[in-house]
């Protein structure tokens, strides 16, 4: 890197730290302000304990935004070693499937097949199917894979994924769910960093030897998720996950607190010997599995780039499914795993599962953020006692810092707007479950994400838009009470309640365009790519750039002036 590009990096690098120093001491000053100045004791029993619910809830809020903006505040970077090609191990890759199509299989199984490696007579692939279905046994056959099944489903994912371990004997273990698709460069991106350990900890003493556990790569997908291709914003937002990926989990690497996301992961054997195999008492199996290979003393580590692709949730069904299970199963590890108690984690790792487990009570804490607004400028409740020059001194700037902090150590990819959008849209759907399950009411049946695309969803999911409707209505008369109090004392002090009901009733509007849906036109995803291309038919022959390509046909741009579509028969 040149001396320009340095000194860039460098005030880039300076510019979040100040923003995010900034956003600390607003924050700090806002709570301090909050917590004794803003409860309305003198309007009564109601307004007492809405006050004092929103006040726990930004508290609880503002941890989580602080472990994460700790995380975010220095990432480190962790370069892929140079390896001799020899010190290549052997490895096993499991592919995991129940009810997916074979149609779905062949692509991963293809994709496996054609993971670059020094010699691939170590990479010994499994298709771990935990339906015992005949067309599986023959893909597998077909495609030059070895088939694993087993007499019961008993453990349901993971029970499956250490049968395959009971079958195998390579140190190091790929995991991949039936859609995801590894690219060429998985094995080659991912193993170096085991190898190097091993090469590494030959000059160590024992007890200062580093034994990695597991590597995650980002989950990506290549096809829109619901949120890009409902809101007609595929090319405005990032998928869902990626920051999650892509940032989060790479932060998380330097508290060694990185989450196993069950999927376009390297495990090593001993890890997982060590724990007695992949963890069956939970639901989200990769969570807990993870959070047990730390535990014992092995190191996690996080990389940013994408490795692998598969399908994100195609309905709304389906996506409050995976959501419900993800939220469920999380908040119930959490409980099994003794989180706080244990003497296993260090401080950074407790805080960091806290954080990971605070998330998924968004449900929660969208609903008492639209509600508390609602309670005064519809029913006139008081819930936040202060003055519009307070409000413009404590809260405004912790508002403004907190929006800026969050999109420069997202680098754009996140905004405070689009995390409401996500977690309003989800609120009404997962606010039960969440609550059921943290008193210990528990989700016990594994079931699989349906991945199969959906067509024409648009106007058929009118069941959902009920809680939208109904807090549209009282978000809407509550703006016109806001309007007439303004008007009627000559006071601008109900401002601000008027700016958050306006703000709610944004993304209530949105979440019900999402829930309405969209109708989906293609068949087959289309992927974007920029290659070269000859058409050469004996008579004429075009030369041009291919464009976008999927499994029906390919687009290519013949001499910048030509658009030619091919259809692939």
């Amino acid at each position: 890197m040149n001396t320009r590009g340095r000194l860039l990096g460098f005030l880039r690098s300076w510019n979040k730290r100040i923003w995010f120093i900034l956003s600390m001491i607003s924050t700090i000053l806002y709570l301090v302000w909050r917590i004794f100045f803003t409860i309305p004791f003198a309007y009564g029993i109601v307004s007492i304990v809405a006050g004092i619910t929103l006040l726990i809830v930004e508290i609880l809020g503002m941890v989580e935004a602080f472990i994460h903006y700790a995380n975010m505040y220095s990432v480190e970077g962790y370069p892929l070693p140079e390896v001799e090609k020899e010190l290549f191990p052997e490895v096993d890759v499991f592919i995991a499937t129940y009810s997916e199509d074979c149609e779905l299989l062949y692509k991963t199984i293809n994709g496996c097949k054609h993971m670059e490696y020094p010699d691939k007579s170590k990479v010994h692939i499994y298709l771990c199917d935990d339906n015992r279905r005949t067309k599986m046994r023959e893909l597998a056959a077909k495609m030059g894979v070895n088939y694993l099944d087993r007499p019961d489903n008993k453990g349901a994912k993971a029970g499956n994924l250490n049968n395959a371990l009971a079958h195998s004997t390579s140190p190091y273990v790929v995991t991949f769910d039936a859609d995801m698709i590894p690219k060429s460069d998985f094995l080659m991106k991912t193993i170096p960093y085991f190898v190097d350990c091993e090469i590494k900890n030959k000059d160590r003493k024992v007890e200062d030897q580093i034994q990695l556990g597991f590597l995650q790569t980002p989950q990506c997908f290549y096809n829109p998720d619901l949120f890009q291709f409902n809101l007609f914003s595929e090319r405005r937002i990032p998928n869902e996950q990626d920051y999650f990926y892509k940032d989060i989990q790479v932060a998380r690497t330097k508290s060694n607190s990185v989450i196993y996301g069950g999927s376009n992961t390297v495990l090593a054997r001993a890890a997982l010997e060590a724990i007695g195999g992949f963890y069956t008492e939970a639901i989200t199996e990769d969570f807990a599995t993870g959070i047990l290979i730390q535990k014992h003393g092995f190191v996690s580590l996080g990389i940013g780039e994408p490795l692998a692709s598969g399908m994100s949730a195609t309905d709304l069904k389906s996506l409050i499914q995976q959501r419900v299970r993800w939220a469920r199963g999380v908040i119930a590890t959490g409980r099994k795993m003794h989180i706080f108690t244990s003497r296993d984690l260090s401080f950074a790792q407790k805080m960091n599962y806290w954080a990971s487990i605070w998330y998924w009570y968004a449900p929660l804490k969208r609903l008492i953020y639209i509600m508390s607004p609602i309670l005064y400028a519809t029913f006139g409740f008081m819930v936040f006692q202060c003055t519009l020059i307070q409000v413009l001194l404590f809260w405004l700037p912790m508002y403004i810092t907190s929006n800026i902090s969050l999109r420069m150590l997202s680098n754009n990819i996140r905004t405070s707007k689009w995390t409401s959008i996500y977690e309003t849209v989800l609120f009404p759907f997962m606010l039960l479950p969440v609550l059921l399950e943290t008193f210990g009411i528990t989700l016990k049946k594994f079931k699989v994400t349906d991945k199969k695309s959906k067509q024409n969803e648009k106007g058929k999911n009118l069941i959902y838009t009920i809680p939208f409707l109904i807090l549209i209505i009282l978000s809407v008369i509550g703006i016109i009470n806001c309007i007439r109090i303004m008007f009627d004392s000559g006071s601008f002090g109900p401002i601000v309640v008027l700016f958050w009901v306006v703000f709610n009733l944004f993304l209530l509007i949105m979440s019900l365009f999402f829930v309405d849906g969209r109708v989906a036109n293609r068949k087959a995803e289309r992927v974007a790519v920029t290659m070269t291309s000859v058409i050469d038919n004996g008579i004429i022959k075009l030369t041009g750039v291919t464009r976008d390509i999927s499994e029906s046909g390919f687009r290519m741009n013949v001499r910048e002036t030509l658009s030619l579509t091919l259809m692939v028969l």
